[in-house]
């Protein structure tokens, strides 16, 4: 028996912070036929679990704390066996930006807060007709499996092959873009690239892509006006704020970089965002501003505890010794018992003379 069939299959993911609304769309959903499903509150809860069991279908408000509904789309399509499943994106927000920017990261669906049931019915319907895949689409869901799997080769002989048969598609435009930038191949990363936005001039990711394939090439210029671009096209897409802000602080222009820091903590930040902003400013060595956003974290991931070891390394190196000491606590907390930050710790205690 594969460990695959070993996790328990649910039909229905349901994620979001207001648990009389995920009650109410979980009944209507079983009420059609649907049996396992399960509702989290949060983003990490929604990862956690999409780690342990085999799910089918996510319905994910965009608003959340820590981890909101588009970075948890974003963590699907670009994850490995879990890429495919169907995504439907609720939110309050009905502005046209919202839509395009769920879009750009390739949601299945967009649904409009408050909605029906008919509506949540008739959404989840255009979802799985969608998902019906024509030959062509499923040559790109191969090309983007080829991708994750950083088989980039691969991912360019079917990208090519694909637009061997439809020379303006998109999706496939993108893959030949990506894999040339991993590959650094940077004139054709660039050359797909520009043909990609010909076809979707708005493009939050396919702008910032080629802002990195500028700036690996050496033109800091075209990649900063690119940034600033995508910024005017996508100002909701907060990953995009914080590069143009990381951009600002490279050129030492502090003030804008703060203006673009301080619009992101007006946008409800979630963890990722605060931990993005917390690691540009400990690669600038300001390891006091830095504690300043990483301390507003609630549930950072586990992955993300190298920053915070970080921060208290320099923070020790500056002898803030009980800043440092709080920050290896938090390592703790993170990734419990981890030996390399107990003895840390126990050394800045010890410099305190807290030690034993």
């Amino acid at each position: 028996m594969t460990t695959h069939s070993l996790k328990q299959e649910i039909d229905f993911l349901l994620v979001g912070r207001n648990q009389e609304i995920l009650e109410r769309d979980a009944q209507i959903l079983q009420e059609t036929g649907y049996g396992n499903i399960r509702i989290v509150r949060s983003g990490i809860e929604a990862r956690n679990l999409l780690k342990d069991m085999n799910v089918h279908f996510v319905v994910t408000e965009w608003r959340m704390p820590c981890m909101n509904g588009i970075e948890l789309l974003r963590l699907i399509r670009r994850t490995s066996g879990l890429s495919d499943i169907p995504v439907l994106m609720t939110s309050d927000n009905r502005h046209r930006d919202m839509v395009l920017y769920a879009i750009d990261e390739m949601v299945d669906g967009y649904l409009a807060m408050p909605y029906s049931r008919e509506d949540l019915l008739h959404a989840v319907s255009a979802v799985r007709k969608r998902k019906q895949l024509s030959p062509l689409q499923a040559g790109i869901r191969q090309a983007r499996h080829f991708v994750l799997l950083k088989n980039y080769d691969k991912a360019i002989e079917k990208a090519k092959e694909i637009l061997g048969h439809d020379p303006k598609n998109t999706d496939a435009l993108f893959v030949l873009s990506e894999s040339y930038y991993w590959l650094r191949d940077l004139d054709k990363a660039k050359q797909f690239l520009k043909a990609y936005l010909q076809e979707n001039p708005a493009s939050g990711k396919g702008m910032h892509l080629l802002s990195k394939v500028c700036r690996l090439d050496g033109q800091s210029g075209d990649a900063f006006g690119l940034l600033l671009k995508a910024h005017k096209e996508n100002p909701l897409n907060i990953d995009l704020t914080i590069d143009l802000g990381k951009f600002y602080l490279e050129m030492n222009m502090e003030d804008n970089a703060r203006e673009i820091f301080n619009l992101v903590m007006s946008s409800e930040p979630t963890d990722l965002n605060l931990i993005k902003i917390g690691k540009a400013l400990l690669k600038k060595g300001r390891a006091e501003e830095a504690a300043q956003y990483l301390d507003k974290t609630v549930h950072p991931l586990p992955e993300t505890v190298y920053i915070f070891a970080q921060l208290a390394e320099m923070l020790e190196k500056g002898g803030n010794h009980e800043a440092s000491a709080r920050q290896f606590k938090r390592c703790l907390a993170l990734v419990p018992d981890h030996p390399e930050y107990l003895v840390r710790l126990g050394e800045v205690l010890a410099r305190q003379g807290k030690g034993r």
